[in-house]
Parts: structure tokens; C-alpha cells; sequence
């Protein structure tokens, strides 16, 4: 792959102070020149001392970005997709698609998330997953590896999970886990399950992430988890035991800051009230995450909005209520429709985080839980190429992944928005 710069963009750097006040005030670097080689990123000049102090790179082709934002690539930590609905026969071609459709809104890395199901389904839903995130070639956003939500849960916090599979770790679950392999990144689970502490050392033999959740404990019982070696939790407030001011609950224990745990968050305005998201961002600062929690329909099963899918993950059919994914029977959330470039606008909407602090919820901080931040979330030199370009109003204009361009909005070689996969560095055109 060619040596060449994206020119022009004001950036948005995670890790950059000066940046984040430049941003906040509108105004941003006078020019800016990110060099890619390859891959990976190889110099990024800020131009922070006017238009000279950017190099120029004689004949090398040049991308121009003037009027635009550059961030890191976004990583989502719990995305469900079209997955949970892919029979054997169509894996493949549900993670092709999740992966291109994923890009086409800021995201280049994430965790394909399951769901709690009983023991023989779980591992043969992970053994086919394992097997696609190996031997498909992702058009978009990488898989980085597997987030097992349950089913070691709480029946007392199960959301929408299929409440049958729900179940205390026992010791031929070992079998979940080594049909993961080296990609199982995150479990979420219950601390109050028999068998719970069994399980936490097993993942940190792995270096898998415990993350807490789907659970009723209290503030004590949580503060001992995380003393434990659980250092995450998933989806805050949702499927927990939430904050009274005489009874703090697990959502207490997370905003009272103890043992620096980190959680994440949807900030789709339905499953967490902006008000409360606000108190999150300002309690937490830079232990909050934004995820999806995304659901998919197949596409042969779309176009149902208002009505049953007849698509069941086990816990009964799903209803499309406009904002997010519900149990028909009852109306309980199952999942949401957000992508988190909509996460990052809504954040900053809410007045929950400044436009750098939103970004960061969804680049360096999901890449320092997983212990990847030299490699992608961040804008420094030798990292990944993994990069989106924003216009002003938050939208994705083009998305990078390794240094290639998976989708751009400004292709003009065709109107339809889906099929915008774009090309190497050379089709974009020279400034």
C-alpha cells in the first residue's frame, strides 16, 4: 500500500489537551497533515504553528480533508447485530454485512456480543463465529473478538436474556471458553451466581475482561467483586440494582468510584434518560464507555417497523418501536438501533460530554480496557490506520480501515448509500 496524507482536517485527538480546547471552541489547528504508510499511521502534524510548520511532501498523493474532522476509528464494545438470528449457511455473509454496515457510521473495530443460551447452542454459536471472524474478509469493521453476555447472569436481572439458558457456572462451561479461544475479550456475569468467583479466575487466567452485570447486588457485594478482579461494568443502569440515596445498589457502586472501575453506556436516550446521562459522564469522567447494544434484522426481514419480526433470540418475538428493539409481549427493551456515531451526537446533545470527551468514550477508552491502545483508538504515530473523517454536523463522510478507504459518502460512482465501499488511497483523488 502506497505512502500518502489526508490533508486539512481540524483533528479530533483523544489524548491531545490542546486539542480539546481548540475543538470545544470551534476553532481547531490552521492546518493539519496525517501521513499513512501502509497500514499505519506515520506522522501527524497539527499545524499548530500555521500553514509552515506542516511539511511538504513533494509528489506523494494527498487526500484533502479541509473542512472536516479526523478521528481515530471507533471500537464498540457490545454489538449484537444480525448475528443472533445467522443460521450455519449464512454466518458468513451476516458478518460480511455487519461489518460493512458498521463502517459505513464510524466504526472499524468491535466485539461481536452473544447472547445467554444453553450450553450446546453457545458453543456451537461461537465455534461458527470464531470460524467466520477467522476465514471472512472483513469489508469494514474488524472483529476484535467476543463479548459473552451470560448466561451466567442473575434471573433477577435478566432483561430480555432467554431466561431458560440462564444458569450458575459450573465446571463444563469450561467448554463455552475454550470454543472462544484467544478471542473471547469480555464475559458478563453475575457475582452473586454460585460458582462466580470460580469463573472470574478463570477469565483472568485468560486475560479476559469479567465485567459485572445483569445483576442485583448492592454496593458491598459490588465493591467486593471489584475487589475480586472484576473490572468493568456493562451497560450502566440497565439490569442492575439502580441508585437510592440510602440504598447506592451496583449503580452506586460505579459512581461512588470504587476501585476505579470503568462501565459503559447507551446513550440512545431510551435506555438511560439524558438527565442520568449527564450525572454518569460528570461522576465518571474517563472510566465511561459508549456502546451500541446494537440489534440487526436479516435483510429479507426488513421493513416491519411497528409490527412483530417473528425473529426470536429466545426470549419471544421482537417488536421495532422506532427508537429501540422490544419484547412484544411486554414491551421490555431487547436491544437498541443505535451506531455510535448517533452515540457520540447524542452525548454531546444532552450536554453529557464535549465533543472530544464523546469521541474518547468510543476510541482510547474502549482500547485502554482492552489493553490495545498502541494499536488502535488513538491518533499516534505507528498505530493503525484506522480513521473516520467527520463533517461539522458529527455525520461520517469516510471511514479508514489499515489505511483503506471502506466507505465514503462522497463516492460518486453510485447513489446508494449502502453500496458506498470505497477503494485504496489512490481513487479518493489528490489535493
Amino acid at each position: 500500500m502506497a505512502r500518502w496524507s489526508i490533508d486539512g482536517a481540524t483533528l479530533l485527538d483523544p489524548e491531545s489537551p490542546g486539542g480539546s480546547r481548540d475543538t470545544q471552541a470551534g476553532r481547531g489547528p490552521s492546518a493539519t497533515r496525517v501521513v499513512i504508510d501502509g497500514d499505519r499511521i506515520e506522522t501527524v502534524h497539527s499545524g499548530e504553528e500555521g500553514p509552515a510548520s506542516v511539511p511538504s511532501l513533494g509528489d506523494m498523493p494527498r487526500h484533502d480533508a479541509r473542512g472536516l474532522q479526523l478521528a481515530p476509528g471507533f471500537i464498540d464494545l457490545h454489538f449484537h447485530g444480525e448475528l443472533l438470528f445467522a443460521g450455519p449457511e449464512t454466518f458468513a455473509s451476516a458478518l460480511e454485512r455487519a461489518s460493512a454496515d458498521l463502517a459505513r457510521h464510524g466504526t472499524t473495530s468491535f466485539l461481536a456480543t452473544t447472547v445467554a443460551w444453553e450450553a450446546d447452542r453457545l458453543v456451537g454459536y461461537v465455534t461458527r463465529l470464531v470460524d467466520a471472524m477467522t476465514h471472512t474478509r472483513h469489508k469494514g469493521a474488524r472483529p476484535l473478538g467476543l463479548h459473552l453476555e451470560g448466561p451466567w447472569i442473575s434471573p433477577d436481572a435478566a432483561g430480555a436474556q432467554p431466561s431458560g439458558a440462564i444458569r450458575s457456572y459450573r465446571a463444563h462451561d469450561e467448554d463455552v471458553l475454550t470454543a472462544c479461544g484467544d478471542l473471547l475479550k469480555m464475559v458478563t456475569l453475575a457475582p452473586e451466581l454460585e460458582g462466580a468467583d470460580a469463573l472470574i479466575d478463570a477469565l483472568n487466567r485468560r486475560c479476559v475482561i469479567p465485567a459485572l452485570g445483569h445483576s442485583r447486588v448492592g454496593y458491598d457485594a459490588a465493591a467486593e467483586a471489584f475487589r475480586r478482579g472484576m473490572t468493568h461494568v456493562t451497560h450502566l443502569f440497565n439490569a442492575m440494582s439502580g441508585l437510592h440515596h440510602r440504598e447506592p445498589g451496583l449503580a452506586g457502586a460505579v459512581l461512588g468510584g470504587l476501585e476505579g472501575v470503568s462501565c459503559d453506556l447507551i446513550c440512545d436516550g431510551v435506555h438511560v434518560a439524558p438527565p442520568i446521562v449527564r450525572v454518569a459522564s460528570r461522576c465518571l469522567g474517563e472510566r465511561l464507555c459508549l456502546i451500541s447494544d446494537r440489534i440487526d434484522l436479516p435483510p429479507e426481514r426488513q421493513g416491519t417497523f411497528g409490527e412483530e419480526t417473528g425473529l426470536d433470540f429466545g426470549s419471544g418475538d421482537l417488536v421495532d418501536d422506532g427508537q429501540a428493539w422490544r419484547l412484544s409481549a411486554d414491551g421490555r427493551l431487547a436491544g437498541s438501533r443505535l451506531t455510535l456515531d448517533r452515540a457520540i451526537r447524542n452525548a454531546c446533545a444532552y450536554q453529557a460530554m464535549d465533543p472530544l470527551g464523546a469521541i474518547a468514550s468510543v476510541t482510547l477508552r474502549p482500547a485502554r480496557l482492552l489493553g490495545i491502545e498502541d494499536e488502535i483508538g488513538t491518533l499516534r504515530p505507528g498505530s493503525r490506520a484506522d480513521l473516520v473523517l467527520l463533517d461539522g454536523a458529527g455525520e461520517v463522510v469516510e471511514t479508514w480501515v489499515g489505511g483503506e478507504c471502506v466507505y465514503s459518502a462522497r463516492d460518486p460512482s453510485t447513489g446508494d448509500p449502502s453500496a458506498r465501499v470505497a477503494s485504496r488511497p489512490g481513487r479518493v483523488g489528490a489535493a
